[in-house]
């Protein structure tokens, strides 16, 4: 079936006026995904090309179409057909025919990756190039859009090739620096303390790592946005950049990183990779500080904070992947920072870690 016959059969379907444009612009957009993709098996946006809204934003370094709002992401424009990446609403398989490998909700083959979440929705990345979400019935989109973005986009990127790993990143005179750890241990909460100590802020939770032409390892600032806790963005003074809910029942609010106005970082840019910093909580009086890891035992580190480990290693790309981990063991290295989790002392560990940058530059 082609675009015209499509148009003409949802338009016949539909119990609107005749005049075309007018269906359009009075459609329920829920009924012209269902009508569309459930009756036709298309996208609304492969059928009426330029009558509904696109939105366009950059994440690590990939141009975005998406026929969604994408909350928590700064909009920029992307010229129709440059884009990297497209995020359509369509409905997703349950299961994946020739899957080779499968989790507890995921499963991949060789061009696809499926995740299924009970109540909240089905959504698959497919060639590194797209992600499609199907949203159960009653489930807001906006309250799925997170798992999109978070272990969607990881598998995307993935796909693409790479090393992605559970981090947030700030960045000092043109050098980044990571944080990774397990969730909830500090990770946006520390970026954003460090903005607000005078960092650049590059991106959070899903951060892909490449290498350029030199094999330096690098990473690309996005528009996504911070998202912290009611109790962070209070001690913080961050209450003026909320920006929304990531999602309801979660606690967490979208905000938009500190100076990300002044001066921020270009989102085509990449930034190269100074150091890399394993987060952990301080559990007796005298425990805490910096120490470096040894290649082992960073390689290692590396391998237990990606996103998604189990996903990671069913997805690698072989001499890519291990090509960038080779480029952060041989250029940036590895430490663990121990730090006591109590919001009161985020400014000494802000101060500890940039008085620790110098060092690293040669400047104490």
């Amino acid at each position: 079936m082609n675009r015209s016959q499509a148009q003409q059969q949802l338009l016949h379907s539909l119990p609107f006026v005749s005049t075309f444009p007018y269906k359009l612009a009075n459609m329920d957009p829920n009924l012209a995904h269902i009508a569309v993709t459930r009756n036709l098996n298309l996208s609304y946006t492969d059928v009426f090309p330029g009558y509904l809204t696109s939105y366009t934003c950059r994440i690590s370094g990939l141009s975005i179409i998406s026929e969604m709002e994408v909350p928590g992401v700064a909009p920029v424009p992307v010229p129709a057909g440059s884009e990297d990446v497209r995020i359509r609403r369509r409905p997703v398989p349950e299961y994946l025919k020739e899957a080779t490998t499968r989790g507890p909700v995921w499963e991949l083959d060789e061009r696809r990756f499926l995740l299924r979440l009970p109540g909240i929705g089905r959504f698959l990345a497919s060639d590194g190039h797209t992600l499609d979400m199907d949203p159960d019935p009653g489930t807001d989109p906006k309250d799925a859009m997170p798992f999109l973005l978070g272990t969607g986009f990881g598998a995307l990127l993935l796909q693409r090739g790479g090393l992605v790993l559970h981090a947030a990143s700030v960045a000092v005179d043109g050098r980044a620096y990571v944080f990774c750890g397990r969730s909830g241990i500090g990770k946006s909460t520390l970026a954003a303390a460090l903005c607000n100590a005078g960092c650049l802020f590059v991106n959070d939770d899903v951060c892909a790592v490449g290498s350029n032409e030199t094999c330096t390892p690098v990473l690309w600032p996005d528009g996504r946005q911070l998202k912290l806790f009611e109790e962070s963005i209070a001690r913080l003074d961050l209450d003026s950049r909320r920006r929304g809910v990531v999602r309801a029942g979660t606690g967490k609010h979208y905000v938009e990183p500190p100076l990300a106005k002044k001066g921020g970082l270009g989102a085509d840019v990449p930034v190269p990779l100074a150091a890399v910093y394993v987060l952990r909580d301080q559990t007796l009086p005298n425990e805490g500080g910096i120490e470096q890891l040894s290649p082992l035992n960073g390689a290692q580190a590396l391998l237990n904070e990606s996103y998604r480990p189990r996903l990671d290693l069913a997805m690698a790309r072989g001499s890519r992947q291990v090509a960038v981990t080779a480029a952060i063991l041989g250029h940036a290295p590895i430490f663990r920072l121990t730090r006591p989790r109590d919001l009161r002392g985020l400014a000494d560990t802000a101060a500890e870690l940039k008085a620790h940058w110098r060092g690293l530059a040669g400047n104490p």
